[in-house]
């Protein structure tokens, strides 16, 4: 990828969001399927649960549907940090392929980064790549309850000026709950817990991340959202005598960072344009009086269903 096109890739992808974000009329045929107008506790879970946002990599949803997902990401980086400011770029794509009706495949991390840091020289290079399996444990309609497991495998293949490709491997299980309540259809509560296991402790933190996400449906097609997300890192690594970590994206395999935690909330909204495309955009800051290399993020996203 040519750095002339990483730099129009997000020009390109807030200009198609402008154009399709506003919602149409409730008359509209591109506002409503007939999803939309059978009973809640009837409909598909993809036309009743709003997909998270932010931390895409690591908040997955419940549900098993067909997708790719083109992803931006834009992130600040603390004056205070090693980097001295500055700011990264990611351009991803996700992909989500049902194998049944209740499992499927997750492609959940790869694409290319663009790091910018005021400290140092620019560098460029690939993400690590991360897949696995989900499966839809239980679902209760009528209370609108889902709950699913899965997992992933990131392969440490990416490159090392943008701090990837350490490590033998990292497996994540995890677990995602949707709540839309039939008495209350607008409304959407999903939430997420993961561990991330190294396979190379020396070289890669082991952390525990749980995740939240709020969003209504305050008209149709248009989803505000807010969304809480923490990372406490359980084990220390030795790669880096250092003691920050790089959050979701990024293992530093940090020395000093075991029993510390960092929280990030964002908010933003979701815009579904049809059955089969949606758009999501979302501002995250910190939360709590750590950073570490958090110091504010924009998320763009395009959800291409099928």
């Amino acid at each position: 990828m040519s750095c002339t096109a990483t730099r129009l890739a997000p020009l390109s992808l807030v200009s198609l969001l402008a154009a399709c974000s506003v919602a149409p009329p409730p008359d509209s045929p591109r506002a409503f399927s007939d999803q939309d107008t059978k009973p809640v506790a009837e409909r598909t879970w993809a036309r009743r649960v709003t997909s998270p946002v932010t931390q895409p990599t690591l908040f997955e949803s419940p549900v098993v549907q067909g997708e790719v997902r083109p992803l931006f990401i834009h992130q600040n980086l603390p004056k205070g940090s090693i980097f001295g400011g500055g700011d990264f770029q990611v351009y991803a794509l996700q992909l989500r392929v049902p194998i049944t009706e209740r499992l499927a495949f997750i492609a959940t991390k790869d694409g290319y980064i663009d790091l910018n840091p005021n400290a140092g020289k620019d560098q460029e290079g690939f993400a690590d790549v991360a897949a696995g399996l989900k499966f839809v444990a239980f679902e209760h309609k009528a209370t609108g309850i889902l709950v699913t497991p899965g997992f992933t495998f990131e392969v440490d293949v990416g490159e090392h000026q943008v701090f990837q490709g350490n490590g033998d491997g990292l497996l994540r299980p995890f677990v995602s709950v949707a709540w839309d309540p039939s008495s209350v259809p607008e409304l959407n509560v999903v939430a997420n817990v993961g561990f991330s296991l190294p396979m190379d402790s020396a070289h890669e933190t082991q952390s525990l991340d749980y995740h939240g996400h709020v969003s209504y449906e305050v008209a149709p097609g248009v989803m505000p959202l807010v969304e809480i997300h923490g990372i406490t890192y359980t084990r220390n690594a030795k790669a880096l005598a250092v003691g920050f970590e790089g959050g979701d994206l990024i293992n530093l395999g940090a020395s000093g960072v075991a029993g510390q935690t960092v929280v990030t909330g964002a908010v933003g909204a979701r815009f579904r344009v049809n059955d089969g495309l949606q758009f999501g955009i979302a501002w995250g800051v910190p939360l709590s009086d750590r950073q570490d290399l958090f110091k504010s993020r924009l998320t763009i996203d395009a959800s291409i269903t099928f």
